[in-house]
């Protein structure tokens, strides 16, 4: 370590912590090469560690209260490493929650160093901030295929997810399947005619605040319904509850599903502004469900509907996918309540189509809307509990399968055709002549 270089750390204890005042002592006497930052709770560190100020660790003691997996979280992201002062009286696995490393409440000044020489970084006097951002809570390692419906409000969205679900069970065999309803404004409890709320997200995110839950716990959350071939992952009871949603436990939850079901079919409101659009971290935090399923999604759905309406917002929910950083060739457009006749059905394709030209540069690789008709028996089947017409669901299905597969199939004729047409070589398909 240089002269001018000591460990930066964050403390936070209940009071009266006797570890807390060794480590403020050795540091005052200069008995370890520490700055000791004393918090008086987590908010405090949280605060501390979002100011851009660079800190070396975070010593938390484990009965600290809102000690969880997103103060850890926080902490490794900005290069803090969170070290555990564990007194044994509370039964959790620090080290899978993210912790660098989990003392013994009892230890010295050697235990203490030892720690911090393996797992922090020392700072020097001019070392500038080097806080790093967060994005979007998700997971790059799932194993399951998702598949994110969303749309505007009023367009029927939430019924095509349901659709979809049992399309993809009923006709595709797709089992285990989950319909989870992500949405703030939440309408699958309605739609399924489910008599209890609760359990549902909220409970299952907050169960992944502290922890994760076995596979009992975490199925307790979720609704089965046997007669329709899929578990139902009930949504927010009331649209302010987005606040209470971490975005670690949300990550954690997240990977749970995923692991757990061969295919996610998530329902998502189609408000997807963020804090680089708006300049607001409270509307990125609000909308965190949908940004999250559509940027981790295998595909998107999005949902519109005949008539200029219908058609100016599936274009513009198109757009705002796009600029969240979903790839042209992972969209499906859905035109809901659409009018049978070939005419009409063409002119909305060249309506969405050149649209979309003036805007996006890989509009090609945005297929042609599928059409989903009026079905007169639809109202009647969901008031009674009575399976969605194969009308609507086989088609949605089918196409849902068949992009699934072309995506899958890297070398393969589909995979070609979503890449744009090949290049060609020059010389390659003949030769020029001005003699015939």
């Amino acid at each position: 370590m240089a002269v001018n270089e000591r460990y930066v750390v964050l403390g936070v204890a209940p009071v009266r912590r006797e570890w807390f005042r060794r480590v403020g002592r050795w540091a005052n006497d200069a008995t370890l090469p520490v700055e000791f930052v004393k918090c008086i709770s987590t908010t405090e560190v949280i605060s501390r560690l979002e100011s851009g100020r660079p800190f070396s660790a975070l010593l938390a003691d484990a009965s600290s209260a809102g000690l969880d997996r997103d103060v850890i979280d926080l902490a490794n992201a900005v290069g803090c490493s969170p070290i555990i002062i564990d007194h044994g009286l509370v039964d959790r696995d620090w080290l899978e929650l993210g912790a660098r490393a989990v003392m013994p409440e009892r230890f010295d000044s050697g235990d203490l160093q030892g720690l911090l020489e393996e797992h922090a970084i020392p700072i020097g006097r001019g070392d500038s901030a080097t806080a790093s951002t967060t994005q979007d809570a998700g997971n790059d390692g799932r194993h399951g295929r998702v598949v994110t419906v969303t749309g505007a409000g009023g367009l029927g969205s939430s019924t095509i997810a349901m659709a979809l679900a049992q399309g993809l069970v009923t006709f595709g065999q797709r089992q285990p399947l989950l319909l989870a309803d992500m949405a703030l404004r939440s309408s699958q409890a309605m739609l399924h005619d489910a008599r209890d709320v609760v359990p549902g997200l909220t409970e299952l995110i907050e169960s992944h605040r502290l922890g994760v839950p076995n596979p009992t716990d975490a199925g307790a959350t979720i609704h089965t319904f046997p007669e329709r071939g899929y578990d139902l992952l009930l949504g927010l009871r009331h649209e302010r509850d987005w606040i209470s949603i971490a975005p670690r436990a949300l990550s954690a939850t997240w990977t749970t599903l995923t692991n757990r079901y061969e295919t996610t079919v998530c329902d998502v409101t189609g408000d997807l502004d963020g804090a680089s659009e708006t300049g607001s971290n409270d509307i990125e935090d609000r909308n965190r469900l949908a940004r999250m399923a559509v940027r981790q999604a295998d595909l998107v759905l999005v949902v519109g509907a005949g008539g200029a309406w219908g058609i100016h917002h599936l274009v513009r929910t198109i757009l705002a996918l796009i600029d969240i950083g979903v790839t042209a060739h992972r969209l499906m457009p859905v035109v809901n309540h659409a009018p049978r006749q070939p005419r009409a059905r063409a002119a909305i394709t060249g309506a969405v189509g050149d649209l979309l030209l003036t805007r996006v540069a890989d509009a090609h690789l945005v297929p042609s809307p599928l059409f989903v008709p009026t079905r007169r028996s639809l109202e009647a089947a969901l008031r009674d509990g009575d399976p969605i017409p194969s009308g609507i669901a086989s088609p949605l299905s089918a196409a849902v399968d068949a992009m699934l597969e072309r995506q899958q199939s890297h070398d393969g004729p589909a995979h070609r055709a979503l890449s744009g047409p090949p290049a060609v070589v020059p010389g390659s398909v003949g030769t020029w002549s001005e003699t015939p």
